[in-house]
């Protein structure tokens, strides 16, 4: 079982996570190809499309910030493929 510690800082990485893919987003356009019922994740994916490395690199980063922070990389990407935010901007 986790912490309240352990759990506010998975939010907390979580929070800083997606702000960062917000702002990054921002800059690169609309994902129009995705249905707005896709996940927050194949909303991301499909953004980065046709920027090679992007995605990648966005990902080591996220799972760079998630090692320092002690927080299991797997629960990060199991809670942003669960988040439906119906658009770029909603996740």
């Amino acid at each position: 079982m986790t912490t309240p510690e352990r759990w506010f800082a998975m939010k907390r990485f979580l929070l800083a996570v997606l702000a960062t893919l917000a702002m990054v987003l921002g800059l690169s356009g609309p994902a129009s190809a995705a249905s707005p019922q896709a996940s927050c994740q194949a909303l991301v994916n499909s953004s980065f499309a046709g920027q090679p490395g992007a995605r990648a690199a966005e990902l080591q980063s996220a799972f760079d910030e998630a090692a320092e922070s002690g927080v299991p990389v797997g629960a990060v990407l199991s809670e942003f493929s669960r988040v439906h935010g119906g658009s770029i901007e909603g996740c």
